[in-house]
């Protein structure tokens, strides 16, 4: 019989898989989707099988070590959603099925010698190798037995393995680990108002770094955990300890971190137009999609859920996504209220064994939901029922490396794939989404909140004419705000306070010079930090000391400009003394979980008001918040960026949902300096529908999506000559490449990206305008001609959502 040959994908950015020879003795067990390992080069590595055939490459195959799995690890549909990824976004396919997997399944492998006795070994490297395995006892890694006799020893264990003398065993990357205790540290007694911590920790940033990481966790993390968010030694927290406000604990490690967290009841029934929605999304063909569109507080995860439960009964799974990893133990506990312990959980915040252990579970069909962000699109349910996609606007549904896939899109194809039904919702779904009504989507209307109650007043505040409070510094502070503020307090009840950017302040500027302290790394300015006391680059993480002189001119007049939520906490809790204030950015929401407990604390009463970024505006529900405030909503509308209306929109509109969803009412004050912006009168009367054609309109000329379609080129590198140079030569191949084949797209540039610089890598970009079918054809045939130098990347971004 001629030989079977595996094409093998492997985890590396090369664009076609490589061919190994099928042993007969794996023969049945190597099929399309399973994990193999595989010898590449000097070391072994697991790959995945596309195809076997009998077709044999041009050179000798090795074998295929082994197959660590009884069954393939992803399933037809699952293969071909990943043949549809590399050749839509233009990415390597092995890139694509790392993507697929979690870490833990892919790696180097070890192989384990094992010396059989009585078996002739012969002279030479065979011979040493046998002699030096005898000594050892008989067993070792092919590593270690290399490292030793300081030579390659693959062909020298072939040699004895084919003689018999030697066994080979492959022990593929493990998956799981065991349970183990790890040395934790929690807060002691009652928390500091922020005034008594600037008092208390006025002489020691480092241990208030430290206090405000744990208190950002509320409740017990390891000390590595918190030394890694505050930056510390162990040493710093050890003397916090010391003061008796912290105290050092054990911590049992969970292989599920959710098994104890509580579940959410359900309500007991459905409201007309929720009942009426669930019908329409359960009576949709397989491989169709619904669209539901909600107002805030309309009860769109009880219509999934309902939904999803009538699937599950019929012995069908689900996938639920969500926008971000401070969404998911919310969610969790809400699908756990109708669910169970079916549900599995598939995020970066868990270990790498927790995201092992749980994708087994779906694997194995133990679990029939999974609950996760993007990555969640590419769980191994079986039986696809639905797949719901939550808050589907959301910028994060798209990686942002290689595979620059859009959850959105891979969830279209894999329903279409697996007869399974798509869900997506929002309160503001994007444009693309509106845009495929009726072509691709069916929508379905949540007009009102549950219990028919109002959403809530939204004033704009003109912050040009509006009487403002003293002494607030570079926060402006309206008087409106300040009495809806006050008034709230007095009655005992919560209040949101929103600026979507976190730090202390903008940017540090001499007064007298105009310099501005920049990133060394990235061409973008540091922003001030307080507690402890730093610039930070946020997008290369590099930090400065504050210092109080100015590096280009000497004089003592650098001052900090603009606004950031560390800021507004301060101003906060200078004007309200007695109120009880957290924070919510990506600073105090480092630690595992610590998204989840401060919401907690919100919700049992502990917070009066709580300060923060965009993770404010969605997916939180407390009946006694009737008060939100926008600091400034002005702060992502120019950016040089198409969609920053859109993004303006959304985010006032979700902010503004999160008022008056108890029998309280509420009220929202949003202040601006551009009232009279569209994006900001269609969000203060709730207005979805009625911004979707303004901006529709807007889009027309110049053209942007989703009237057409978008491909961002970016070429990148540590010299800024070479990278032009690149850009340039890629410019000019392209325009050829477009007139030659008459192709109907347009291309702009190359010109610096806006953010030209980051992490020490000159970037500049080339875009792509046109139909779809065009810019595929363009985008396959440039991924298979790409061929930089080795100090350039050119990345390639179909569809993407920011252009900086």
């Amino acid at each position: 019989m001629p030989g079977r040959f595996a094409q093998v994908a492997l985890p590396l950015p090369i664009a076609a898989p490589y061919s190994y020879a099928v042993p007969d003795d794996l023969a049945d067990r190597i099929v399309p989707g399973s994990r193999v390992v595989v010898q590449v080069r000097r070391q072994e590595l697991v790959g995945v099988v596309m195809a076997v055939d009998d077709s044999a490459p041009a050179h000798p195959a090795k074998p295929v070590l082994a197959v660590p799995d009884p069954v393939p690890v992803l399933s037809p549909a699952l293969l071909k959603t990943a043949h549809w990824l590399a050749n839509y976004y233009g990415a390597p396919l092995g890139i694509v099925l790392k993507a697929m997997l979690p870490g833990p399944l892919w790696g180097e492998s070890e192989v384990r010698l094992a010396l059989q006795a009585g078996r002739p070994v012969g002279g030479g490297t065979a011979g040493e190798l046998a002699r030096w395995l005898e000594r050892r006892g008989g067993e070792a890694t092919i590593r270690e037995a290399a490292r030793a006799l300081k030579r390659p020893l693959w062909a020298a264990a072939d040699r004895l393995s084919r003689v018999g003398a030697l066994t080979m065993t492959v022990e593929p990357p493990r998956t799981s680990a065991g349970r183990s205790v790890a040395k934790g540290v929690e807060l002691v007694g009652p928390r500091l108002t922020l005034l008594q911590r600037n008092e208390r920790f006025r002489t020691t940033p480092k241990q208030l770094a430290v206090y405000q990481a744990l208190e950002g966790a509320n409740g017990p993390v390891t000390v590595a955990t918190v030394a890694a968010a505050a930056g510390v030694t162990d040493g710093v927290i050890g003397r916090l300890v010391a003061t008796g406000l912290a105290r050092f604990v054990e911590i049992e490690r969970q292989r599920d971190p959710f098994a104890e967290m509580g579940a959410t009841t359900p309500p007991d029934s459905l409201s007309g137009p929720q009942r009426t929605a669930v019908e329409t999304i359960a009576g949709l063909p397989p491989g169709d999609g619904a669209l539901v569109f909600g107002v805030t507080g309309s009860g769109k995860t009880q219509v999934y859920l309902e939904a999803i439960r009538r699937g599950v009964e019929a012995g069908q799974g689900a996938i639920i996504l969500v926008p971000e990893i401070g969404l998911t133990p919310q969610t969790v506990s809400r699908v756990r209220g109708v669910f169970g312990d079916q549900v599995a959980v598939l995020h970066s915040g868990l270990s790498d064994g927790e995201r092992a252990d749980a994708w087994r579970a779906l694997w194995r069909g133990e679990k029939r939901v999974a609950v996760g962000p993007r990555s969640a699109v590419f769980a191994p349910v079986r039986s696809l029922g639905y797949l719901v996609i939550d808050e589907e606007h959301e910028a994060s549904y798209k990686n942002g490396e290689a595979p620059r896939y859009h959850a959105r899109d891979v969830a279209w194809v894999r329903c279409r794939l697996e007869g399974a039904r798509l869900v997506l919702g929002s309160a503001t779904p994007s444009l693309e989404a509106a845009s495929q009504v009726s072509e691709r989507l069916r929508l379905v209307r949540l007009p009102e909140r549950i219990g028919s109650r109002p959403l809530p007043p939204v004033e704009l505040v003109d912050l040009r004419t509006a009487p403002v409070v003293g002494g607030t510094g570079a926060v402006p502070w309206s008087e409106r705000l300040d009495g809806a503020l006050r008034q709230a307090l007095a009655k005992g009840e919560q209040a949101i306070v929103l600026l979507n950017r976190r730090g202390y302040a903008a940017y540090l500027q001499c007064g007298r010079c105009g310099s501005v302290k920049a990133c060394e790394r990235c061409s973008i300015s540091l922003t001030v930090h307080h507690h402890p006391a730093a610039l930070r680059c946020h997008y290369c993480g590099a930090t400065a000391p504050v210092s109080p002189l100015c590096e280009s001119c000497g004089e003592p007049t650098a001052r900090a400009r603009g606004l950031g939520t560390q800021q507004v906490e301060q101003v906060v809790a200078e004007r309200y003394p007695g109120a009880r204030i957290a924070r919510m950015d990506l600073d105090t929401t480092a630690t595992k979980w610590s998204h989840h407990r401060i919401l907690d604390r919100v919700a049992i009463g502990e917070i009066d008001i709580l300060v923060g970024t965009q993770m404010i505006a969605k997916g939180i529900d407390f009946p006694n918040v009737t008060v939100v405030g926008v600091v400034d909503a002005d702060t992502g509308l120019h950016l040089p960026d198409f969609r920053a209306a859109e993004r303006t929109f959304q985010l006032i509109t979700q902010v503004a949902g999160r008022a008056g969803r108890g029998p309280k009412g509420g009220r929202v004050l949003v202040q601006t300096r551009n009232p009279e912006h569209p994006a900001l009168r269609f969000a203060a009367r709730h207005d979805v529908e009625g911004f979707w054609e303004t901006e529709r309109e807007a889009r027309r000329d110049p053209a942007y999506p989703p009237g057409l379609a978008l491909v961002n080129i970016v070429v990148s590198g540590p010299v800024e000559p070479e990278v032009i140079r690149q850009a340039s030569q890629l410019g000019d191949w392209l325009g050829a490449l477009l007139a030659d084949r008459r192709l109907a797209l347009e291309l702009l540039g190359p010109a610096p990206c806006p953010i030209a610089k980051v992490k020490d890598r000159f970037r500049w970009h080339l875009m792509l305008k046109g139909p779809g079918a065009d810019l595929g054809r363009v985008v396959r045939y440039l991924a298979d001609k790409l061929d930089p130098p080795s100090r350039v990347r050119v990345a390639i971004d179909r569809d993407p959502v920011s252009l900086l």
